[in-house]
């Protein structure tokens, strides 16, 4: 008959359980971290597309108060992001172009760049 510490099997599936658990909040948070980082590239590329497309639609264009406009209204649809975007301007006689920089939210810092950089690009349609 075995005595001692190592004879029952009481508590054997602590280290495994424990083992698990971590893996799968791992892998959990993994996943979180990469699904707030894709939407809030999505989010930020439509921004800038929907601003290039309202500055290139306007008539007056040669006006800055029409980048200035669409501007704010991207700000605006950025939400918390929009406070600390970095947003520049092309305009030019056939085209215009935007370029929005915002931080990147999410978790973990390690796992990608720092910041979401998306430009959009629209042809300018003039009556002739």
């Amino acid at each position: 008959m075995r005595h001692g510490r190592l004879a029952g099997d009481a508590g054997s599936g602590l280290v495994s359980s424990l083992a698990g658990v971590t893996a799968f909040l791992a892998f959990l948070f993994l996943a979180v971290h990469l699904i707030v980082g894709l939407y809030a590239t999505s989010v930020v590329q439509e921004a800038a597309a929907e601003a290039a497309r309202r500055v290139a639609g306007s008539t007056s264009t040669d006006v800055p108060a029409s980048a200035a406009e669409a501007e704010v209204a991207l700000r605006h649809s950025l939400g918390a992001l929009g406070n600390r975007a970095s947003v520049t301007w092309s305009l030019g006689e056939d085209s215009v172009r935007v370029t929005v920089r915002v931080e990147r939210p999410g978790f973990l810092r390690a796992l990608g760049s720092d910041e979401i950089v998306r430009s959009a690009s629209v042809r300018r349609e003039v009556v002739r």
